[in-house]
């Protein structure tokens, strides 16, 4: 029976020094993955909050200049609008938990974790408004264009023609940089 102890009690000894060498030759160290989830995060931050910022400036410079200048009428403008609008708000309400983002505990990791999921997928109803509504807005545009002024609707379809394939490629690679963070956070929940 001692001898059973014994050997039990040498065992634990040999378990908890095995223990110690695997987190001495460990590559996975938590406080330094957490501070590259928050320093990540917050990189995603700066970069959506100066997209934003640019969209705001374009959509005010551009709907200033159609409705001043080009005479557009409101029933094209307002769609415009609230397109954009709607893209803004959306934006600054999914990137709300990155600025200072909690990784300390696990309810800020699983808060943080939400807030990339809801950035890098579009759910059913947000898909609905940017692929249907875009496509109203555009389809409105265009046809107005067409019976308005068919030089400005050539040059508006070739330069949405361009920058569509571009569009395609930004949102792929900000998508994939969001689930490498979303997995980043997964390992540190795991812990």
């Amino acid at each position: 029976m001692e001898q059973n102890n014994d050997i039990k009690e040498e065992l634990q000894q040999e378990l908890h020094c095995l223990q110690q060498e695997i987190e001495q030759h460990s590559t996975f160290n938590p406080e330094v993955w957490k501070r590259s989830v928050r320093r990540y995060t917050r990189s995603l931050y700066r970069k959506n909050i100066f997209c934003i910022i640019l969209l705001t400036v374009m959509m005010s410079v551009s709907i200033g200049f159609l409705s001043v200048y080009g005479e557009w009428p409101w029933w094209v403008i307002v769609p415009y609008i609230v397109f954009f609008g709607v893209m803004i708000v959306d934006n600054l309400v999914a990137t709300r938990g990155m600025a200072r983002p909690n990784v300390g505990s696990k309810e800020g990791l699983r808060s943080l974790r939400e807030c990339v999921q809801m950035n890098s997928t579009l759910n059913f109803w947000r898909r609905l408004f940017y692929y249907g509504f875009g496509t109203i807005v555009l389809t409105v545009t265009f046809i107005y264009l067409w019976f308005y002024d068919r030089q400005i609707c050539v040059s508006v379809l070739i330069s949405t023609i361009i920058c569509s394939p571009i569009g395609y490629v930004v949102s792929k690679r900000v998508k994939k940089r969001y689930n490498e963070l979303g997995e980043e956070i997964d390992e540190l929940l795991k812990e």
